[in-house]
């Protein structure tokens, strides 16, 4: 099992790079946060399911939100999608990816649990699944730190993998 950290600049088409080079791998799951039509999603690698984790007018819903920046996403999707991460590692696949690990994780949201377990699984060599942790170029040391991981290689384009 390994972690590799792609990393590259804020809107610079990690999740594009990532998606066309997760459907040229036999055996890729894990989750990707696209763009479309101007809000943010989630897209389900082994379904291609894709749901809606940003909230339209925050001002007016009742379910609970976490914020971050401009952003406000439904914190049931993030439970859902921690849930779609952890029993697909569960299945041992070639590769996990993760997009994004960043500011939410830092404060233990987002998909802080599902990372967390990939690292401490790392650490007790429990699975055989490469992963893909995706982090901005701005956060890679912050996050390296605040979860302590020890070994990794940190790529900037996909075809270093």
């Amino acid at each position: 099992m390994s972690i590799t950290i792609f990393s590259q600049p804020i809107h610079s088409g990690k999740t594009t790079k990532l998606l066309h080079w997760c459907d040229q791998q036999k055996n890729a799951a894990g989750l990707l946060m696209p763009d479309i039509d101007g809000k943010r999603k989630i897209l389900d690698l082994e379904t291609k399911e894709v749901f809606a984790i940003e909230c339209d007018n925050p001002a007016n819903t009742k379910e609970e939100l976490i914020t971050v920046g401009k952003y406000h996403f439904y914190a049931a999707v993030f439970e859902k999608a921690n849930s779609l991460l952890l029993a697909a590692l569960s299945r041992n696949p070639q590769w996990l990816v993760i997009d994004e690990v960043g500011k939410l994780e830092l404060e233990g949201k987002g998909f802080y649990p599902a990372v967390k377990k990939i690292i401490d699984d790392q650490e007790e060599k429990i699975t055989t699944t490469n992963n893909i942790l995706v982090v901005r170029d701005s956060l890679c040391a912050e996050v390296i730190n605040f979860f302590k991981i020890n070994k990794h290689i940190i790529i900037h384009r996909l075809e270093d993998l």
